[in-house]
């Protein structure tokens, strides 16, 4: 196959559909929930019975995502556990990926296995939601997966930019978050709710 030919062959559409999208729908792309699947590398989330592609994490993104991970499980409750990125049902239609999450911990510990491309947890479960942004990252991550999470009542959302740097918690009331805390780099940022936490910013 010559060069040429790879590249059309690439653009083909690799599946056909028709109407909405369901879970089951989605999760038999394959690939995995937060795995590569035939749409290629970026992350695929399906909101509201539409796909919506973003980019996949960055190696800078993974050191923030990390750090963000070891800050949140630092000071964590008993009863609390830290994941992701993680597939998030919200509804029939509506399974996100958000980069960390902190959630109801199993009644039995898991050990320490790689991630599961499959897993999916149930938003009725978790208590904040992490989200870690770009330079890549536009108005989907920054502004409209925030008014899903806060429509389906997720208590709290931290959001962290690395390109800013400035990192952010808000909590949600009456259906919209509401930022209480925010931090602006070279500062940390400090928690007191959900629980005790202080997370350093990270540089550009």
């Amino acid at each position: 196959m010559t060069d040429t030919e790879s590249e059309d062959a690439g653009r083909e559409v690799p599946f056909h559909h028709h109407g909405t999208w369901t879970e089951a729908d989605y999760r038999g792309l394959g690939g995995g929930v937060v795995g590569k699947g035939p749409l290629g590398d970026g992350r695929v989330e399906l909101i509201d019975g539409a796909l919506v592609i973003g980019p996949a994490p960055t190696a800078d993104d993974e050191r923030v995502i990390a750090a963000a991970r070891a800050a949140l499980v630092e000071s964590l409750p008993d009863g609390l556990c830290v994941v992701g990125p993680v597939g998030m049902r919200m509804g029939q239609d509506c399974l996100l990926v958000p980069d960390l999450v902190v959630m109801r911990a199993p009644a039995e510990p898991e050990s320490e296995t790689p991630p599961d491309p499959e897993a999916v947890v149930d938003a009725q479960e978790v208590l904040m939601v992490a989200e870690i942004v770009g330079p890549d990252d536009g108005a989907v991550d920054r502004v409209f997966k925030p008014l899903v999470y806060a429509r389906a009542r997720l208590p709290y959302l931290l959001m962290v930019d690395r390109h800013a740097p400035f990192a952010s918690a808000s909590m949600v009331i009456n259906g919209r978050y509401h930022e209480y805390a925010r931090a602006v780099g070279p500062d940390e940022l400090e928690l007191e709710e959900p629980y005790r936490l202080r997370l350093a910013l990270p540089e550009k």
